[in-house]
């Protein structure tokens, strides 16, 4: 830099009007000036930056948004269920919803678009449809395929060639913290744009109800061949426990009652206490009863005839005593007397052993019907253990009839409930809002291109002017 002419570096002294001093001591009035005295410079980078600015906008094909609006419900209406009629929502269902952006990102959801609003006819897309369609009968000329399969072929080639082209004016904007998507198509055709955004709309529903009636088709199928098995398993273990019952004698009187035997034994324990009670009674009368003349008896006691004879006996002992003063125990009268008497103490001794021998009748036949109780109950208990154990397998063979009559039930329940809600064929997306036909031009934004060009032109302007003034040249003397 020493090697300049002296005229070079006083107009570097003019440009920059202030004392050299190194960028250390610089200050922003140092900078101010700097700009100042390049200001033109700066204007005329910002004109240029906005000038392309400009004409990139100009340059760039008008394009219009439709915008289409779609309510996504993690689980359909449940119109057979009252009890849970709206879907209930969990902040787990993130990636669900992430699924469903991916599918409206699909190919194949573009293609099945591109069939519903018949994109292969637009002018739009006709050029495009017209070489896919050529490309495919160049490459397949002379394959010898059937006329059908080539137009299938050809109408898929085509499809995916256009699938292709929907999808870069495509955009699927989910809105914040809410159940609600917007797909938004751009094309430069407004009334297109708008077409092709009900399209998606329309095709996405009718697909996720399509999914959902081949799914209820799919497990009606399943359902009903798994039912006829079932039921021909139940048939069988019906068949297999009547057979073991039949073989065995095992009768069902229900599942919470007790069986026969056990039923008939617990009659018999309530019978033996009561007849345990009436022999101990009996036995103790009897023992009683053994003892003594027996005068002491209850029963004796409480007999008339005993009581009639006692008193005759006592009756006719007074008198014999009151004659004994009399006359002689050897006159006729008085063995009269003492003959009666003997006569009504044999009768009163036949009667207390009648008594006697009808308390040891009771007593033997209480404890013979207890003994019979015992042995009764004793062949009920052996009756009941081999039922027990006969009852293993019917436990075995009626549990699995059970649990298959349990399983068909549930299986034919869900299959009327499949039934019936494929039959409703609802759908867990609804429109909000269609898509209309816009009425401005989505992109190029031209202010807003203009004013981030100015900002830009400013910034690289300013850069420029700022980087020359600090390579700059220090003034000479």
């Amino acid at each position: 830099m020493a090697g300049l002419p002296m005229s070079s570096r006083r107009d570097d002294a003019r440009a920059y009007p202030m004392p050299y001093a190194d960028s250390a001591e610089l200050t922003l009035r140092d900078y101010w000036r700097a700009l100042l005295a390049q200001r033109w410079l700066v204007v005329g980078i910002a004109l240029v930056v906005l000038a392309i600015a400009l004409a990139v906008s100009l340059l760039m094909p008008t394009k219009y948004r439709a915008t289409s609006t779609l309510q996504i419900e993690r689980e359909p209406m449940n119109v057979v269920n009252v009890d849970s009629l709206m879907p209930v929502e969990s902040p787990q269902d993130r990636d669900f919803y992430e699924t469903q952006y991916e599918l409206l990102r699909s190919r194949s959801l573009a293609k099945a678009v591109v069939r519903e609003a018949g994109l292969a006819a637009e002018a739009r897309f006709k050029p495009l449809a017209g070489k896919a369609g050529a490309d495919y009968d160049a490459a397949h000329s002379g394959a010898g395929a059937g006329a059908g399969a080539g137009d299938d072929g050809r109408r898929e080639h085509v499809e995916q060639a256009l699938a292709g082209t929907l999808l870069q004016g495509l955009e699927i904007e989910p809105i914040r913290n809410s159940r609600l998507v917007r797909i938004n198509f751009d094309s430069p055709d407004p009334a297109l744009a708008a077409k092709v955004a009900n399209a998606y709309a329309k095709v996405f529903i009718d697909s996720g109800r399509q999914r959902r009636l081949e799914a209820s088709a799919s497990a009606s199928k399943y359902l009903s061949e798994r039912l006829v098995q079932l039921q021909q398993k139940v048939e069988e273990s019906e068949a297999k426990l009547v057979a073991y019952s039949g073989q065995e004698r095992i009768v069902s009187v229900g599942d919470d009652k007790p069986s026969l035997p056990a039923q008939n034994l617990a009659e018999l324990n309530a019978l033996l206490a009561s007849a345990q009670e009436s022999r101990i009674r009996a036995e103790a009368a009897w023992r009683q009863a053994s003892q003594g003349d027996g005068m002491g008896i209850p029963q004796v006691v409480a007999n008339p005839l005993v009581q009639q004879l006692r008193a005759e006996q006592v009756r006719l002992q007074a008198e014999y005593r009151q004659k004994l003063a009399t006359f002689k125990p050897g006159y006729p009268e008085m063995q009269r007397l003492d003959a009666q008497v003997g006569e009504l103490q044999r009768q009163v001794n036949g009667e207390v052993l009648r008594i006697r021998q009808s308390l040891r009748d009771q007593y033997q036949a209480a404890a013979r019907q207890e003994e019979l109780m015992n042995q009764r109950i004793g062949t009920l208990m052996d009756d009941e253990l081999d039922l027990q154990s006969r009852s293993i397998q019917y436990n075995l063979l009626k549990r699995e009839v059970d649990t298959n009559r349990q399983l068909f039930d549930a299986i034919l329940q869900r299959y009327k409930e499949i039934g019936v809600a494929g039959n409703v064929a609802d759908s867990n997306v609804s429109i909000v809002d269609p898509a209309v036909v816009p009425a401005r031009a989505h992109s190029p934004k031209l202010m807003l291109n203009l004013a981030l060009g100015a900002i830009f032109g400013l910034f690289i302007a300013v850069s420029v002017a700022l980087v020359r003034f600090l390579l700059r040249d220090p003034p000479v003397a």
